[in-house]
């Protein structure tokens, strides 16, 4: 038998968590300066919402709903990540690139995580549903793999950019 309001709470965080991934999500693929990885990005951004929904669903399984407030402060330090200083004062830095590339690399790892407990929690909970979350850490493994390759390569013209 699990802890449903244990569960509930880590539910909650997971899902705030994707929250505010979604939004990080949304920016890089409309603002990162390579329409391959703007492409790459735009399509992660649906299977996160998707991903989304299925917390939604493990949530509902345990009694639980998103927390509002968690999802408002999850929101806010999305927004508020963006204040940082990047080397430039009136335009989008190239840098951003990449470090968007990073962060969002960090929280698909974050997420691949909490779909790993599920799993093993659905050895034994008949609630959850083991060959969805299956599927979901293929898709997420997927994620972690393309966001890796696009980080390496929007990195590497960056710092090191051909001759024109």
């Amino acid at each position: 038998m699990i802890d449903e309001a244990r569960l509930g709470t880590y539910l909650q965080d997971h899902y705030a968590g994707s929250s505010a991934g979604i939004e990080l999500f949304r920016r890089a693929a409309d603002q990162q300066s390579d329409p391959v990885t703007r492409t790459a990005l735009a399509k992660m951004v649906q299977e996160v919402e998707e991903e989304r929904t299925a917390l939604e669903r493990y949530l509902a399984a345990v009694g639980a709903k998103p927390d509002p407030l968690k999802n408002a402060g999850a929101w806010m330090v999305e927004k508020l990540s963006r204040l940082k200083p990047n080397g430039e004062l009136i335009r989008r830095s190239p840098l951003s690139d990449v470090i968007e590339l990073e962060a969002l690399r960090i929280a698909v790892e974050g997420k691949a995580a909490g779909f790993r407990v599920l799993r093993r929690l659905a050895d034994d909970e008949p609630h959850f549903d083991a060959a969805e979350l299956d599927g979901l850490l293929v898709q997420v493994a997927q994620q972690v793999e393309d966001l890796e390759a696009l980080r390496i390569t929007t990195a590497t013209k960056l710092f090191r950019p051909t001759p024109t």
